[in-house]
Protein backbone atom coordinates (compact mmCIF):
# COMPACT_ATOMS: atom_id res chain seq x y z
CA UNK A 1 0.00 0.00 0.00
CA UNK A 2 1.47 3.37 -1.33
CA UNK A 3 1.41 6.52 1.26
CA UNK A 4 1.24 9.03 -1.64
CA UNK A 5 1.44 12.08 0.37
CA UNK A 6 2.80 16.04 -0.13
CA UNK A 7 6.10 16.80 0.25
CA UNK A 8 6.12 20.04 2.32
CA UNK A 9 6.31 22.29 -0.96
CA UNK A 10 3.54 20.54 -2.36
CA UNK A 11 1.09 20.94 0.51
CA UNK A 12 2.01 25.09 0.94
CA UNK A 13 0.88 25.08 -2.54
CA UNK A 14 -2.32 22.96 -1.62
CA UNK A 15 -2.85 24.95 1.11
CA UNK A 16 -2.93 28.25 -0.83
CA UNK A 17 -5.11 26.67 -3.13
CA UNK A 18 -7.68 26.28 -0.51
CA UNK A 19 -7.21 29.13 0.80
CA UNK A 20 -8.35 31.14 -2.05
CA UNK A 21 -10.94 28.96 -2.54
CA UNK A 22 -12.33 29.19 0.72
CA UNK A 23 -11.92 32.93 0.34
CA UNK A 24 -14.37 32.66 -1.95
CA UNK A 25 -16.60 30.30 -0.41
CA UNK A 26 -16.59 32.51 2.59
CA UNK A 27 -17.90 35.63 0.65
CA UNK A 28 -20.66 33.48 -0.90
CA UNK A 29 -21.82 32.10 2.43
CA UNK A 30 -21.71 35.61 3.57
CA UNK A 31 -24.14 37.13 1.18
CA UNK A 32 -26.53 33.84 1.52
CA UNK A 33 -26.73 34.58 5.19
CA UNK A 34 -26.38 38.66 5.19
CA UNK A 35 -23.80 38.48 7.67
CA UNK A 36 -19.79 38.18 7.88
CA UNK A 37 -18.41 34.53 7.69
CA UNK A 38 -15.19 33.45 7.63
CA UNK A 39 -13.25 30.34 6.82
CA UNK A 40 -10.36 29.72 9.04
CA UNK A 41 -7.17 28.28 6.98
CA UNK A 42 -7.87 25.34 7.02
CA UNK A 43 -5.40 22.10 8.17
CA UNK A 44 -4.51 19.89 5.49
CA UNK A 45 -3.24 15.90 5.47
CA UNK A 46 -3.63 13.17 3.33
CA UNK A 47 -4.54 9.63 4.05
CA UNK A 48 -5.48 6.39 2.62
CA UNK A 49 -8.39 5.45 1.85
CA UNK A 50 -8.43 2.75 4.47
CA UNK A 51 -8.15 5.05 6.59
CA UNK A 52 -11.24 7.48 6.33
CA UNK A 53 -13.52 5.56 8.85
CA UNK A 54 -10.89 6.24 11.47
CA UNK A 55 -10.26 9.58 9.98
CA UNK A 56 -13.91 10.52 10.33
CA UNK A 57 -14.26 9.25 13.90
CA UNK A 58 -10.88 10.95 15.18
CA UNK A 59 -12.34 14.76 14.07
CA UNK A 60 -15.62 14.25 15.18
CA UNK A 61 -15.90 15.31 18.75
CA UNK A 62 -18.82 13.58 19.69
CA UNK A 63 -19.51 10.10 19.96
CA UNK A 64 -22.80 9.60 18.32
CA UNK A 65 -24.10 10.83 15.08
CA UNK A 66 -23.43 13.01 12.63
CA UNK A 67 -24.38 14.38 8.84
CA UNK A 68 -22.12 13.27 6.06
CA UNK A 69 -22.07 15.00 2.16
CA UNK A 70 -21.08 12.97 -0.70
CA UNK A 71 -20.68 14.69 -4.50
CA UNK A 72 -18.95 13.18 -7.46
CA UNK A 73 -17.09 15.32 -9.73
CA UNK A 74 -16.49 13.57 -13.23
CA UNK A 75 -14.38 15.47 -16.03
CA UNK A 76 -10.73 15.70 -16.67
CA UNK A 77 -10.24 15.55 -13.12
CA UNK A 78 -12.56 13.62 -10.94
CA UNK A 79 -13.23 11.74 -7.88
CA UNK A 80 -15.34 12.58 -4.87
CA UNK A 81 -15.76 14.95 -2.02
CA UNK A 82 -17.45 13.94 1.85
CA UNK A 83 -18.15 16.33 4.18
CA UNK A 84 -18.93 15.94 7.39
CA UNK A 85 -20.38 17.95 10.57
CA UNK A 86 -21.32 16.99 13.83
CA UNK A 87 -24.90 17.88 14.75
CA UNK A 88 -24.21 21.21 16.60
CA UNK A 89 -22.18 22.41 13.86
CA UNK A 90 -25.03 21.23 11.66
CA UNK A 91 -27.69 22.20 13.68
CA UNK A 92 -26.08 25.59 14.29
CA UNK A 93 -25.24 26.48 10.24
CA UNK A 94 -29.37 25.84 9.80
CA UNK A 95 -30.32 28.13 12.45
CA UNK A 96 -28.04 31.20 10.40
CA UNK A 97 -29.13 30.21 7.22
CA UNK A 98 -33.34 30.14 8.35
CA UNK A 99 -33.07 32.03 11.16
CA UNK A 100 -35.74 29.75 13.22
CA UNK A 101 -35.22 27.77 16.04
CA UNK A 102 -37.31 24.66 15.35
CA UNK A 103 -36.30 22.71 12.38
CA UNK A 104 -36.85 19.38 11.36
CA UNK A 105 -34.15 16.85 10.00
CA UNK A 106 -35.03 17.70 6.52
CA UNK A 107 -34.36 21.55 7.29
CA UNK A 108 -30.79 20.55 8.22
CA UNK A 109 -29.81 18.35 5.82
CA UNK A 110 -30.85 21.31 2.91
CA UNK A 111 -29.25 23.70 4.93
CA UNK A 112 -25.64 21.57 4.79
CA UNK A 113 -26.26 20.57 1.36
CA UNK A 114 -26.38 24.16 0.59
CA UNK A 115 -23.14 24.88 2.62
CA UNK A 116 -20.80 22.02 1.25
CA UNK A 117 -22.14 22.72 -2.40
CA UNK A 118 -20.23 26.24 -2.52
CA UNK A 119 -17.65 24.94 -1.07
CA UNK A 120 -16.93 22.06 -3.16
CA UNK A 121 -17.70 23.75 -6.21
CA UNK A 122 -15.04 26.96 -5.43
CA UNK A 123 -12.38 24.31 -3.80
CA UNK A 124 -13.02 21.54 -7.28
CA UNK A 125 -13.55 24.88 -9.45
CA UNK A 126 -10.49 25.57 -8.36
CA UNK A 127 -8.00 22.19 -8.69
CA UNK A 128 -9.76 22.42 -12.17
CA UNK A 129 -8.46 25.81 -13.05
CA UNK A 130 -4.91 24.45 -11.86
CA UNK A 131 -4.80 21.49 -14.14
CA UNK A 132 -6.32 23.57 -17.17
CA UNK A 133 -9.42 20.98 -16.98
CA UNK A 134 -13.09 20.65 -16.62
CA UNK A 135 -15.53 18.57 -14.58
CA UNK A 136 -19.27 18.43 -13.94
CA UNK A 137 -20.50 18.01 -10.69
CA UNK A 138 -23.49 14.89 -9.82
CA UNK A 139 -26.48 15.39 -7.55
CA UNK A 140 -25.20 15.63 -3.77
CA UNK A 141 -26.35 13.64 -1.24
CA UNK A 142 -26.79 13.74 2.41
CA UNK A 143 -27.33 11.10 5.16
CA UNK A 144 -27.14 10.89 8.93
CA UNK A 145 -24.83 8.68 10.10
CA UNK A 146 -23.81 6.87 13.87
CA UNK A 147 -20.55 6.66 14.59
CA UNK A 148 -21.61 3.52 16.53
CA UNK A 149 -22.43 1.63 12.96
CA UNK A 150 -19.58 2.80 11.18
CA UNK A 151 -18.62 -0.62 10.23
CA UNK A 152 -21.66 -1.44 8.54
CA UNK A 153 -22.00 1.38 6.19
CA UNK A 154 -21.23 0.91 2.42
CA UNK A 155 -17.28 0.77 1.80
CA UNK A 156 -16.27 3.72 -0.92
CA UNK A 157 -15.15 1.92 -3.93
CA UNK A 158 -12.58 3.44 -6.34
CA UNK A 159 -10.31 6.01 -4.57
CA UNK A 160 -6.54 5.16 -3.40
CA UNK A 161 -6.23 8.38 -1.37
CA UNK A 162 -7.78 11.24 0.69
CA UNK A 163 -6.86 14.51 0.85
CA UNK A 164 -7.73 16.11 4.54
CA UNK A 165 -9.35 18.94 4.92
CA UNK A 166 -10.55 20.75 8.46
CA UNK A 167 -11.74 24.25 8.42
CA UNK A 168 -13.54 25.99 11.39
CA UNK A 169 -16.76 28.34 9.74
CA UNK A 170 -17.01 31.73 11.96
CA UNK A 171 -20.28 33.08 11.57
CA UNK A 172 -21.74 35.97 14.40
CA UNK A 173 -19.16 33.91 17.13
CA UNK A 174 -20.37 30.54 15.91
CA UNK A 175 -17.69 27.80 15.42
CA UNK A 176 -19.00 26.01 12.75
CA UNK A 177 -16.49 22.96 12.45
CA UNK A 178 -16.93 21.42 8.86
CA UNK A 179 -14.23 18.45 7.37
CA UNK A 180 -13.85 18.05 3.77
CA UNK A 181 -12.19 14.85 2.08
CA UNK A 182 -11.40 14.90 -1.35
CA UNK A 183 -11.20 11.29 -2.44
CA UNK A 184 -9.08 10.64 -5.49
CA UNK A 185 -7.53 7.80 -7.27
CA UNK A 186 -3.51 7.37 -7.96
CA UNK A 187 -3.85 9.05 -11.20
CA UNK A 188 -5.16 12.07 -10.59
CA UNK A 189 -3.54 12.61 -7.20
CA UNK A 190 -0.12 11.88 -9.54
CA UNK A 191 -1.62 14.52 -12.08
CA UNK A 192 -2.04 16.97 -9.12
CA UNK A 193 0.79 17.00 -7.87
CA UNK A 194 2.84 17.22 -11.39
CA UNK A 195 0.66 20.43 -11.44
CA UNK A 196 1.63 21.99 -8.04
CA UNK A 197 5.35 21.08 -9.24
CA UNK A 198 4.45 23.22 -12.34
CA UNK A 199 3.40 26.12 -9.97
Amino acid sequence: MTQHSFNAQQEDVLKELINVSFGLSASLIGDMLDNHARLHIPEISSIVIEELNDKIIEVLEEKYDFYLTKQRFLGSFNGEVLFVFNTYSARAFSNLLLQQEVMDEGDIKASILELTNIITSACIGKFCEIIDGETIFKVPSIEKREIARMETYDKIEGYENVIVIKTALDIEKENILGHMFILLNNQMLEQLKRTIDKL
